[in-house]
Protein backbone atom coordinates (compact mmCIF):
# COMPACT_ATOMS: atom_id res chain seq x y z
CA UNK A 1 0.00 0.00 0.00
CA UNK A 2 1.48 3.29 -0.58
CA UNK A 3 0.50 6.89 0.73
CA UNK A 4 1.30 9.38 -1.09
CA UNK A 5 1.73 13.38 -0.76
CA UNK A 6 1.58 13.73 3.08
CA UNK A 7 3.33 15.45 5.28
CA UNK A 8 4.75 14.31 8.83
CA UNK A 9 3.83 14.84 11.93
CA UNK A 10 5.91 13.15 14.38
CA UNK A 11 8.81 15.44 16.10
CA UNK A 12 10.04 12.02 16.70
CA UNK A 13 10.70 10.93 13.20
CA UNK A 14 13.98 12.16 11.36
CA UNK A 15 11.22 12.87 8.69
CA UNK A 16 9.06 15.51 10.79
CA UNK A 17 7.73 18.49 8.57
CA UNK A 18 8.58 16.61 5.20
CA UNK A 19 6.03 15.72 2.50
CA UNK A 20 7.05 12.36 1.89
CA UNK A 21 5.57 9.31 -0.08
CA UNK A 22 5.20 6.17 2.11
CA UNK A 23 5.50 2.62 1.26
CA UNK A 24 3.62 -0.09 3.54
CA UNK A 25 4.13 -3.71 3.66
CA UNK A 26 2.55 -6.47 5.83
CA UNK A 27 1.70 -3.84 8.50
CA UNK A 28 5.42 -2.45 8.23
CA UNK A 29 6.53 0.85 6.43
CA UNK A 30 9.00 -0.83 4.28
CA UNK A 31 10.39 3.33 2.81
CA UNK A 32 9.77 6.86 3.28
CA UNK A 33 10.78 8.98 0.56
CA UNK A 34 10.11 12.75 -0.02
CA UNK A 35 7.81 13.10 -2.71
CA UNK A 36 8.84 13.96 -6.17
CA UNK A 37 5.73 15.76 -6.96
CA UNK A 38 4.70 18.46 -4.37
CA UNK A 39 0.79 18.29 -3.48
CA UNK A 40 -0.78 22.21 -3.48
CA UNK A 41 -3.07 20.93 -0.37
CA UNK A 42 -1.02 17.72 1.43
CA UNK A 43 -2.74 15.76 3.74
CA UNK A 44 -0.99 15.03 7.02
CA UNK A 45 0.27 11.80 8.50
CA UNK A 46 0.57 11.45 12.51
CA UNK A 47 1.09 8.23 14.80
CA UNK A 48 -2.21 7.09 15.62
CA UNK A 49 -4.53 8.78 17.66
CA UNK A 50 -5.25 7.33 21.05
CA UNK A 51 -8.10 8.23 23.78
CA UNK A 52 -7.32 6.97 27.52
CA UNK A 53 -11.07 6.94 28.41
CA UNK A 54 -14.29 6.57 26.01
CA UNK A 55 -17.75 4.56 26.96
CA UNK A 56 -18.99 2.16 24.71
CA UNK A 57 -21.59 1.32 27.13
CA UNK A 58 -21.37 -2.90 25.73
CA UNK A 59 -22.71 -4.26 27.33
CA UNK A 60 -25.68 -3.11 29.53
CA UNK A 61 -26.75 -0.09 27.50
CA UNK A 62 -26.10 -0.73 24.42
CA UNK A 63 -28.76 1.89 23.01
CA UNK A 64 -26.45 4.56 23.76
CA UNK A 65 -23.44 3.13 22.31
CA UNK A 66 -22.09 -0.81 21.53
CA UNK A 67 -18.76 -1.49 20.71
CA UNK A 68 -18.76 -1.96 17.44
CA UNK A 69 -20.40 1.77 16.67
CA UNK A 70 -17.97 3.40 19.04
CA UNK A 71 -15.05 1.75 17.43
CA UNK A 72 -16.39 2.86 14.00
CA UNK A 73 -16.83 6.04 15.78
CA UNK A 74 -13.52 6.28 16.93
CA UNK A 75 -12.13 5.47 13.40
CA UNK A 76 -14.17 7.80 11.43
CA UNK A 77 -11.97 10.21 13.68
CA UNK A 78 -8.56 8.86 13.31
CA UNK A 79 -8.29 6.80 16.24
CA UNK A 80 -6.05 3.41 16.06
CA UNK A 81 -6.93 2.86 19.96
CA UNK A 82 -9.02 3.45 22.33
CA UNK A 83 -9.09 2.34 26.41
CA UNK A 84 -13.23 1.86 27.33
CA UNK A 85 -14.35 2.52 30.87
CA UNK A 86 -15.09 -0.57 32.99
CA UNK A 87 -18.62 1.12 33.84
CA UNK A 88 -20.72 -1.71 31.79
CA UNK A 89 -23.48 -4.01 32.86
CA UNK A 90 -22.41 -6.49 34.06
CA UNK A 91 -19.16 -4.36 35.66
CA UNK A 92 -15.89 -4.75 33.98
CA UNK A 93 -14.33 -6.68 36.91
CA UNK A 94 -13.68 -10.10 35.57
CA UNK A 95 -12.52 -12.13 32.89
CA UNK A 96 -15.65 -13.69 30.89
CA UNK A 97 -16.42 -9.49 30.51
CA UNK A 98 -12.78 -8.52 29.61
CA UNK A 99 -12.94 -11.44 27.10
CA UNK A 100 -16.31 -10.48 25.42
CA UNK A 101 -15.01 -7.02 25.02
CA UNK A 102 -11.66 -8.28 23.53
CA UNK A 103 -13.61 -10.70 20.99
CA UNK A 104 -16.28 -8.77 19.85
CA UNK A 105 -13.79 -6.20 19.20
CA UNK A 106 -11.22 -8.08 17.60
CA UNK A 107 -12.23 -7.66 13.74
CA UNK A 108 -12.22 -3.31 13.79
CA UNK A 109 -9.89 -1.26 12.90
CA UNK A 110 -9.21 0.02 15.85
CA UNK A 111 -7.94 -1.65 18.78
CA UNK A 112 -9.58 -1.50 21.64
CA UNK A 113 -7.87 -1.49 25.38
CA UNK A 114 -10.12 -2.65 27.92
CA UNK A 115 -9.73 -1.13 31.37
CA UNK A 116 -10.23 -3.50 34.71
CA UNK A 117 -12.86 -2.61 37.18
CA UNK A 118 -10.30 -1.63 40.38
CA UNK A 119 -13.30 -2.60 43.10
CA UNK A 120 -15.88 -5.39 42.54
CA UNK A 121 -19.06 -4.33 40.93
CA UNK A 122 -17.60 -0.51 41.36
CA UNK A 123 -18.87 -0.28 44.58
CA UNK A 124 -15.49 0.61 46.27
CA UNK A 125 -15.28 -1.89 49.18
CA UNK A 126 -13.16 -4.25 48.08
CA UNK A 127 -10.26 -5.12 44.96
CA UNK A 128 -11.36 -6.75 42.19
CA UNK A 129 -9.10 -9.68 41.00
CA UNK A 130 -6.95 -7.68 39.60
CA UNK A 131 -4.54 -9.98 38.61
CA UNK A 132 -6.85 -12.19 36.65
CA UNK A 133 -8.28 -8.88 34.79
CA UNK A 134 -4.83 -8.20 33.97
CA UNK A 135 -4.25 -11.66 32.68
CA UNK A 136 -7.34 -11.76 30.45
CA UNK A 137 -6.02 -8.24 28.74
CA UNK A 138 -6.65 -4.94 31.22
CA UNK A 139 -4.35 -2.31 30.88
CA UNK A 140 -5.07 -0.78 33.79
CA UNK A 141 -7.38 -0.27 36.66
CA UNK A 142 -9.64 2.19 37.81
CA UNK A 143 -13.47 2.53 38.42
CA UNK A 144 -14.51 4.68 35.71
CA UNK A 145 -16.95 7.36 36.05
CA UNK A 146 -17.33 6.64 39.58
CA UNK A 147 -14.35 8.79 42.02
CA UNK A 148 -12.38 5.98 44.37
CA UNK A 149 -13.86 7.50 47.66
CA UNK A 150 -12.23 4.63 50.12
CA UNK A 151 -8.50 5.55 50.58
CA UNK A 152 -7.72 2.29 51.86
CA UNK A 153 -8.84 0.57 48.63
CA UNK A 154 -6.81 3.09 46.72
CA UNK A 155 -3.35 2.11 48.98
CA UNK A 156 -3.78 -1.73 48.33
CA UNK A 157 -4.66 -0.78 44.63
CA UNK A 158 -1.27 0.94 44.58
CA UNK A 159 0.46 -1.71 46.60
CA UNK A 160 -1.21 -4.18 44.56
CA UNK A 161 -0.04 -2.77 41.33
CA UNK A 162 3.78 -2.61 41.92
CA UNK A 163 3.82 -6.64 41.48
CA UNK A 164 3.83 -6.14 37.68
CA UNK A 165 4.33 -2.81 37.43
CA UNK A 166 0.58 -1.86 36.71
CA UNK A 167 -1.16 1.29 36.89
CA UNK A 168 -4.11 3.07 38.63
CA UNK A 169 -6.57 5.92 37.41
CA UNK A 170 -8.20 7.72 39.93
CA UNK A 171 -11.18 10.45 38.69
CA UNK A 172 -10.54 13.08 40.87
CA UNK A 173 -13.57 14.46 43.04
CA UNK A 174 -14.68 14.46 46.27
CA UNK A 175 -17.96 13.45 46.10
CA UNK A 176 -18.95 14.32 49.77
CA UNK A 177 -17.97 18.39 48.78
CA UNK A 178 -20.14 18.35 45.52
CA UNK A 179 -23.23 16.66 45.69
CA UNK A 180 -26.37 17.75 43.48
CA UNK A 181 -23.85 19.38 41.46
CA UNK A 182 -24.58 20.30 38.13
CA UNK A 183 -21.75 22.89 36.57
CA UNK A 184 -18.51 24.10 37.74
CA UNK A 185 -19.63 26.29 41.10
CA UNK A 186 -19.21 30.05 40.61
CA UNK A 187 -20.64 33.59 39.46
CA UNK A 188 -22.29 31.60 36.47
CA UNK A 189 -23.90 28.64 39.05
CA UNK A 190 -24.58 31.35 41.39
CA UNK A 191 -26.63 33.46 38.63
CA UNK A 192 -28.51 30.92 36.56
CA UNK A 193 -29.32 29.57 40.59
CA UNK A 194 -27.68 25.73 40.04
CA UNK A 195 -25.98 23.95 42.71
CA UNK A 196 -22.01 23.94 41.96
CA UNK A 197 -19.28 21.51 41.55
CA UNK A 198 -16.53 23.79 43.50
CA UNK A 199 -12.90 23.65 42.47
CA UNK A 200 -11.92 22.46 46.34
CA UNK A 201 -13.92 18.92 45.66
CA UNK A 202 -11.37 18.25 43.06
CA UNK A 203 -8.25 19.70 44.54
CA UNK A 204 -9.38 18.03 47.89
CA UNK A 205 -9.39 14.33 46.21
CA UNK A 206 -5.74 15.15 44.10
CA UNK A 207 -3.93 16.37 47.89
CA UNK A 208 -5.66 12.74 49.31
CA UNK A 209 -3.88 10.78 46.56
CA UNK A 210 -0.65 12.10 46.01
CA UNK A 211 -0.37 11.45 49.82
CA UNK A 212 -1.11 7.68 49.34
CA UNK A 213 0.88 7.79 46.51
CA UNK A 214 4.16 8.96 48.05
CA UNK A 215 3.52 6.87 51.24
CA UNK A 216 2.83 3.39 49.30
CA UNK A 217 4.74 3.97 46.15
CA UNK A 218 3.44 2.70 42.38
CA UNK A 219 2.10 4.14 39.42
CA UNK A 220 -1.17 6.57 39.49
CA UNK A 221 -2.64 8.53 36.52
CA UNK A 222 -4.92 11.35 37.72
CA UNK A 223 -7.76 11.50 34.78
CA UNK A 224 -9.78 14.51 33.43
CA UNK A 225 -8.10 17.20 35.50
CA UNK A 226 -10.11 20.84 35.38
CA UNK A 227 -9.01 23.11 37.53
CA UNK A 228 -5.68 25.60 37.74
CA UNK A 229 -5.20 24.27 41.43
CA UNK A 230 -5.06 20.56 39.96
CA UNK A 231 -1.86 21.57 37.45
CA UNK A 232 -0.15 23.26 40.23
CA UNK A 233 -0.50 20.10 42.63
CA UNK A 234 0.73 17.60 39.71
CA UNK A 235 3.76 19.88 38.75
CA UNK A 236 4.93 20.04 42.06
CA UNK A 237 4.17 16.12 42.55
CA UNK A 238 6.87 15.55 39.63
CA UNK A 239 9.25 17.81 40.43
CA UNK A 240 9.17 16.01 44.45
CA UNK A 241 9.73 12.48 42.17
CA UNK A 242 6.56 10.89 42.50
CA UNK A 243 5.16 8.35 39.78
CA UNK A 244 2.11 10.23 38.58
CA UNK A 245 0.49 11.38 35.39
CA UNK A 246 -1.81 12.98 34.31
CA UNK A 247 -4.41 13.95 31.40
CA UNK A 248 -6.92 16.47 30.33
CA UNK A 249 -10.36 16.23 28.42
CA UNK A 250 -10.00 18.04 25.18
CA UNK A 251 -13.68 20.19 25.28
CA UNK A 252 -12.28 20.85 28.98
CA UNK A 253 -10.18 23.10 26.81
CA UNK A 254 -12.74 24.02 24.79
CA UNK A 255 -15.85 25.53 26.41
CA UNK A 256 -16.09 27.48 29.82
CA UNK A 257 -18.79 27.75 32.32
CA UNK A 258 -19.90 30.36 30.26
CA UNK A 259 -21.17 28.42 27.76
CA UNK A 260 -24.14 26.90 30.20
CA UNK A 261 -25.52 30.51 30.52
CA UNK A 262 -28.61 29.05 27.89
CA UNK A 263 -28.93 25.62 30.08
CA UNK A 264 -27.95 23.77 27.24
CA UNK A 265 -27.66 20.36 28.92
CA UNK A 266 -25.30 19.34 26.05
CA UNK A 267 -22.53 21.60 27.52
CA UNK A 268 -23.16 19.35 31.18
CA UNK A 269 -20.31 16.91 31.74
CA UNK A 270 -18.23 16.14 34.85
CA UNK A 271 -15.73 17.35 35.86
CA UNK A 272 -17.52 20.31 34.54
CA UNK A 273 -16.86 22.92 32.62
CA UNK A 274 -14.63 25.64 34.43
CA UNK A 275 -13.32 28.89 34.25
CA UNK A 276 -11.10 31.40 31.58
CA UNK A 277 -8.75 31.30 34.38
CA UNK A 278 -8.59 27.24 34.78
CA UNK A 279 -8.73 26.99 30.60
CA UNK A 280 -5.24 29.39 30.80
CA UNK A 281 -3.58 27.21 33.39
CA UNK A 282 -4.57 23.81 31.75
CA UNK A 283 -2.98 25.63 28.66
CA UNK A 284 -0.06 26.14 30.36
CA UNK A 285 0.16 22.54 32.12
CA UNK A 286 -0.01 21.07 28.43
CA UNK A 287 2.41 23.38 27.16
CA UNK A 288 4.82 23.11 29.97
CA UNK A 289 4.76 19.36 30.42
CA UNK A 290 2.76 19.00 33.26
CA UNK A 291 -0.14 17.27 31.60
CA UNK A 292 1.25 14.33 29.78
CA UNK A 293 -1.98 13.62 27.50
CA UNK A 294 -5.34 14.62 26.14
CA UNK A 295 -8.20 12.62 26.10
CA UNK A 296 -11.41 12.54 24.87
CA UNK A 297 -14.11 11.15 27.37
CA UNK A 298 -16.63 10.15 24.78
CA UNK A 299 -19.94 9.42 27.08
CA UNK A 300 -22.67 8.68 24.86
CA UNK A 301 -26.59 9.48 26.09
CA UNK A 302 -29.24 9.01 24.46
CA UNK A 303 -31.85 11.66 23.95
CA UNK A 304 -33.96 10.35 26.73
CA UNK A 305 -31.20 10.99 29.21
CA UNK A 306 -30.16 14.33 27.76
CA UNK A 307 -32.96 16.38 26.32
CA UNK A 308 -34.58 17.28 30.05
CA UNK A 309 -34.05 19.91 32.14
CA UNK A 310 -30.91 20.92 33.15
CA UNK A 311 -30.90 19.25 36.60
CA UNK A 312 -32.21 15.87 35.12
CA UNK A 313 -30.46 15.97 32.06
CA UNK A 314 -27.34 13.18 32.39
CA UNK A 315 -23.66 14.50 32.12
CA UNK A 316 -21.58 13.46 28.92
CA UNK A 317 -20.37 14.50 25.69
CA UNK A 318 -19.51 12.62 23.03
CA UNK A 319 -16.38 14.12 20.88
CA UNK A 320 -14.37 10.84 18.89
CA UNK A 321 -15.60 12.13 15.54
CA UNK A 322 -15.12 15.49 16.18
CA UNK A 323 -11.36 15.59 17.76
CA UNK A 324 -9.38 16.29 15.12
CA UNK A 325 -11.63 19.65 14.55
CA UNK A 326 -11.62 20.14 17.65
CA UNK A 327 -7.51 20.15 18.11
CA UNK A 328 -7.80 22.56 15.39
CA UNK A 329 -9.54 25.10 16.99
CA UNK A 330 -6.96 25.32 19.91
CA UNK A 331 -4.16 24.81 17.77
CA UNK A 332 -1.82 28.32 18.14
CA UNK A 333 1.62 29.61 18.87
CA UNK A 334 0.46 28.84 22.33
CA UNK A 335 -0.58 25.67 21.91
CA UNK A 336 1.31 24.18 18.27
CA UNK A 337 -0.63 21.56 16.10
CA UNK A 338 2.62 19.16 16.68
CA UNK A 339 2.46 19.59 20.20
CA UNK A 340 -1.34 18.96 20.29
CA UNK A 341 -1.22 15.65 18.03
CA UNK A 342 1.35 14.42 20.59
CA UNK A 343 -0.27 14.85 23.29
CA UNK A 344 -3.28 12.28 21.43
CA UNK A 345 -1.29 9.93 19.95
CA UNK A 346 2.09 9.06 22.30
CA UNK A 347 1.10 11.06 25.15
CA UNK A 348 -1.26 8.30 26.41
CA UNK A 349 1.14 5.29 25.26
CA UNK A 350 3.47 6.68 27.23
CA UNK A 351 1.23 6.99 30.26
CA UNK A 352 0.17 3.48 29.54
CA UNK A 353 4.03 2.77 29.26
CA UNK A 354 2.86 1.18 25.61
CA UNK A 355 5.23 1.13 22.71
CA UNK A 356 5.79 4.32 20.98
CA UNK A 357 4.81 5.17 17.50
CA UNK A 358 7.32 6.76 15.20
CA UNK A 359 6.78 7.12 11.46
CA UNK A 360 10.69 5.72 9.80
CA UNK A 361 11.30 3.19 7.93
CA UNK A 362 10.87 -0.80 9.68
CA UNK A 363 8.54 0.47 12.59
CA UNK A 364 4.83 -0.81 13.03
CA UNK A 365 2.24 1.16 10.39
CA UNK A 366 -0.15 2.41 13.41
CA UNK A 367 -0.89 5.94 11.66
CA UNK A 368 -3.58 8.39 10.88
CA UNK A 369 -4.29 10.34 8.02
CA UNK A 370 -5.80 14.13 8.33
CA UNK A 371 -7.38 16.53 6.25
CA UNK A 372 -6.54 20.17 7.96
CA UNK A 373 -8.73 21.95 5.25
CA UNK A 374 -11.71 19.67 4.85
CA UNK A 375 -14.87 20.78 5.49
CA UNK A 376 -17.72 18.67 6.68
CA UNK A 377 -21.27 19.03 8.35
CA UNK A 378 -21.69 17.07 11.55
CA UNK A 379 -25.32 15.61 11.21
CA UNK A 380 -27.58 13.01 11.10
CA UNK A 381 -25.81 11.47 8.32
CA UNK A 382 -22.54 11.91 8.66
CA UNK A 383 -22.77 11.00 12.79
CA UNK A 384 -21.56 7.21 13.11
CA UNK A 385 -21.97 7.04 16.97
CA UNK A 386 -25.64 5.70 18.20
CA UNK A 387 -25.65 9.34 20.18
CA UNK A 388 -25.36 12.81 19.19
CA UNK A 389 -24.74 14.43 22.75
CA UNK A 390 -22.27 17.05 21.23
CA UNK A 391 -22.47 20.59 21.11
CA UNK A 392 -20.91 20.52 17.66
CA UNK A 393 -23.84 18.60 16.10
CA UNK A 394 -25.59 20.17 13.13
CA UNK A 395 -22.33 22.37 12.48
CA UNK A 396 -20.02 23.10 9.36
CA UNK A 397 -16.55 21.65 11.14
CA UNK A 398 -13.16 22.14 9.40
CA UNK A 399 -10.47 19.38 9.60
CA UNK A 400 -11.22 15.58 9.85
CA UNK A 401 -9.66 12.12 9.68
CA UNK A 402 -8.98 10.59 6.39
CA UNK A 403 -7.52 7.47 6.95
CA UNK A 404 -6.63 5.30 9.29
CA UNK A 405 -3.66 2.80 9.11
CA UNK A 406 -3.66 -0.40 12.18
CA UNK A 407 -1.01 -2.95 10.38
CA UNK A 408 -2.59 -5.09 7.80
CA UNK A 409 -6.33 -3.09 8.82
CA UNK A 410 -7.24 -0.19 7.05
CA UNK A 411 -9.85 2.01 6.90
CA UNK A 412 -10.04 5.20 3.77
CA UNK A 413 -13.90 6.37 4.32
CA UNK A 414 -15.44 7.28 0.82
Amino acid sequence: MNVRNVVVKDTHSSHHGQEVDIRIEKGIIESIVESKIKADDPKLITPGLMDLSSHFNDPGTEYKEDLITGLKTACEGGFTDVCILPNTLPTADNRSTIEYILTKASRQVTSVHPLGALSKELKGDSLAEILDLRASGAIAFTDGVVPIMNAELLSKALQYVQKFKGLVISRPRDLSLSRGGQMHEGSVSTSLGLVGISSLSEKVMIERDLSILAYTGGRLHIHGISTFESVALIAEAKKSGLAVTCDVILHQLCYSDDHLSSFDPFYKVDPPLRTDKDIQALKNGLANGTIDALSIDHLPQDEESKILEFDLAAFGMIGLQTAFSSLLSLASKELPLDMLLEKLSNGPRQVLKLPKIKIEEGEFAKLTLLDAHLKWQYNEESNISKSNNSPLFGQLLTGKSVGVINGEKVYFPS
